[in-house]
């Protein structure tokens, strides 16, 4: 009996330390902060991908530049082998020419051979009785002979031109050859750096669309975090400037204001309400993230704890950066109105009341 009570006891500790549990964890509110590791490390990754893809940009410029030289070389080679071609066809020309010559020659020399011929068929006796006189017989055969010796010459002329003429034409040709092995062997350089560009620009691409989605799931984070944020304040407002100066600068930017702050950033912010105020605000540029003023402060002599006045910043140390605020009014609720900026990282310029548990307070 005893056992079964102890039993039964045990049974219901473990049973409701489970429900509370469960509802502890069902209450527990989402953190700001959580997200502030994740946006961190995939700035990181967008930074690195950044560096890469734009190196694979450089190589992409100067594969480029390469092929602009390669293509240049192609047509340098292709203009001296078009011409070297057209040599060719001229040379072609001249000796097709030259064989119509020849031919026309040997052409007229069978004509005076068949004279000869047709004269040796004639006795001298006859050759003479058909001449008007000894003289002219005499003349016919000089004439002959001249012709036959005329065409002759021509032949061997046009022969050795024909031998010249080849010999040029086989010149030509192996010329011609090895312009064409050129202008293949850049033909080939240039498909291979065609396809190296080809492939540094699909990985450049590559990086390119990594980057974007990790800035997509960057903003996407930045607005579960402002949604967070403002889930913890309380009439919020937006609107306005606040009289901040540089309220118009683009934003995000890298332009410091005077205390080494970047301007819009919610430490630029605050440093101008304090020093707008006449109070002495320090030069913390370098060492100016939100989540180390407290510490600054503290180095500097500047009271810091967790009571908070007006005209206080309010520092929040969550997360790899943190949040600082500048403290308008105190609201008696647990609550302080704040101005700020970039609460919703944005860059804007906003009013709430906010929680006062587990910030701190500068009393500049």
């Amino acid at each position: 009996m005893i056992l079964n009570k102890t039993k039964s006891a045990l049974i219901a500790t473990t049973i409701l330390a489970l429900i509370m549990s469960l509802v502890f964890t069902i209450s527990r509110p989402a953190k700001a902060d959580q997200f502030d590791e994740q946006i961190a490390a995939l700035n990181r990754k967008v930074r690195d991908a950044t560096a890469v893809a734009d190196a694979k940009k450089s190589e992409v410029n100067t594969l480029k530049g390469k092929i602009a030289s390669i293509e240049a070389e192609i047509s340098a080679a292709q203009n001296q082998l078009d011409l070297t071609n057209l040599e060719i066809k001229k040379t072609q020309a001249t000796i097709e020419k030259n064989n119509q010559e020849m031919e026309r020659q040997k052409e007229i020399l069978k004509e005076n051979l068949r004279m000869i011929y047709k004269q040796g068929e004639i006795s001298p006796l006859e050759v003479v009785a058909s001449s008007k006189n000894l003289s002219d017989f005499v003349s016919q055969q000089q004439y002959l002979g001249a012709i036959k010796k005329k065409v002759d010459d021509n032949l061997d002329k046009i022969e050795q031109l024909k031998k010249e003429l080849d010999q040029k034409k086989g010149q030509l040709n192996a010329q011609s050859s090895q312009q064409k092995e050129v202008v293949d062997g850049i033909a080939v350089k240039r498909a291979e750096q065609a396809s190296i560009l080809a492939r540094t620009q699909g990985e450049e691409a590559n990086y390119r669309n990594v980057i974007k989605e990790d800035n997509a799931r960057i903003a996407e984070l930045k607005r579960q975090q402002a949604a967070i944020i403002s889930s913890y304040s309380s009439n919020v407002q937006y609107g306005g400037t606040g009289s901040y100066p540089w309220a118009n600068v683009p934003f995000p930017n890298s332009m410091p204001d005077p205390w080494g702050m970047y301007k819009r950033q919610c430490v630029s912010y605050t440093a101008w309400k304090v020093a707008s105020s006449g109070r002495n605000m320090p030069y913390w540029g370098g060492r100016g993230n939100a989540n180390q003023w407290d510490d600054n402060a503290r180095a500097a002599g500047i009271p810091v704890d967790g009571n908070p006045r007006v005209g206080d910043v309010a520092v929040n140390n969550s997360g790899p950066y943190g949040h600082v605020m500048y403290v308008e009014a105190i609201l008696g609720n647990g609550k302080v109105r704040v101005s700020q900026y970039n609460a919703g990282f944005d860059g804007r310029y906003s009013v709430s009341d906010v929680t006062i548990a587990g910030l701190q307070f500068i009393h500049f």
